[in-house]
């Protein structure tokens, strides 16, 4: 009898324990939902700064994932830990994405399409440089293989001169600006917040390019490998949900959600607004309307020329199957 006992107790004692487990894999409390643990890559570039919110504002725990979300400083450092499954989700450069498809055999889909940078992707230099015309002969720092490498080039071919035409320093992005007031290199590529916070240190600074005169050149997705999206069919969806919903609650509580993205990108709150007005971010419907109109295509398939143009891509890829917003 004692044995009996004793086995009833040891089997509930087992089945509160399963419970509990089960319990604690949910998310939401009464939403009775499993979540899910998702990693998710960022650098510090003001674009990605949805996600911060949605991290901090508990968004993302509200629609079931547990999110880890790692800043990396360079997009070198971002894309190892992609390709080697460090992290599921990682937000990139459109080029960046194609350039992986289609120089590293990853099958990846951009699940949402982020946003569109205008003056606060730029080539800065100073004042006594008026055009990239005048700066031939000079040294220019960048960070190699990104948005910056991407704009320069275009800025460069616009002008109707060569890559040999200049002296190209290679370097982390939140280091070309710096490198640029110490007098070290004679321009810089790079984007925000380095501008604002390089402008505000050296007033002769100023912009000479931009992605505002090459539109839809510079944009950002957050991208998955096809073969993790398959396994998790629901977190597309749900994280497009979350992108949204921290969209709205950054209109509705803009002093909160500035200071989320301030501190994330290590940016003052009163520059914020300026770098701001520099950056297009795009909802759900947005997405999905450019998408069907065809306006995402066509602006994904100039970036794919360019790069074609300029040799960064050894083979030929399908835009139509990098996005998978629908």
């Amino acid at each position: 009898m004692k044995k009996t006992i004793g086995l009833l107790v040891a089997l509930c004692m087992v089945f509160l324990m399963l419970a509990g487990c089960s319990s604690s894999s949910q998310s939401g409390g009464d939403s009775g939902k499993k979540s899910i643990d998702i990693k998710m890559g960022t650098e510090a570039w003001i674009g990605y700064g949805p996600w911060w919110i949605a991290d901090k504002a508990g968004i993302f725990k509200k629609n079931g994932i547990n999110i880890n979300i790692i800043m990396f400083k360079q997009d070198s450092d971002i894309n190892a830990a992609f390709a080697s499954d460090k992290i599921q989700f990682a937000n990139i450069a459109s080029h960046t994405a194609m350039k992986m498809k289609a120089n590293n055999d990853l099958n990846l889909k951009g699940v949402v399409f982020l946003d569109e940078s205008k003056t606060a992707d730029a080539m800065i230099t100073k004042s006594k440089y008026k055009s990239l015309d005048s700066l031939k002969g000079k040294k220019i720092a960048y960070e190699e293989g990104t948005t910056s490498d991407l704009l320069f080039r275009q800025a460069v071919k616009s002008a109707g001169l060569s890559m040999n035409d200049f002296k190209v320093v290679y370097m982390a992005a939140s280091d070309a600006g710096l490198a640029l007031i110490s007098n070290k290199v004679d321009a810089a590529v790079t984007y925000e917040p380095y501008i604002s916070t390089i402008i505000k240190k050296d007033k002769s600074v100023h912009r000479i390019y931009s992605g505002e005169d090459s539109p839809g050149l510079i944009s950002d997705m957050t991208v998955a490998k096809s073969n993790y999206l398959s396994k998790n069919p629901k977190v597309k969806a749900t994280l497009q949900k979350v992108w949204d919903e921290a969209l709205d609650y950054w209109k509705e509580h803009p002093e909160e959600g500035n200071k989320i993205v301030a501190e994330a990108s290590g940016t003052s709150t009163d520059e914020l607004p300026t770098i701001l007005d520099g950056i297009k971010f795009f909802t759900l419907d947005e997405q999905k309307e450019d998408a069907d109109s065809g306006n995402l295509n066509k602006g994904l398939s100039n970036i794919k020329e360019i790069l074609k143009g300029q040799k960064q891509l050894k083979k030929e890829i399908d835009v139509e199957e990098l996005i998978d917003i629908k």
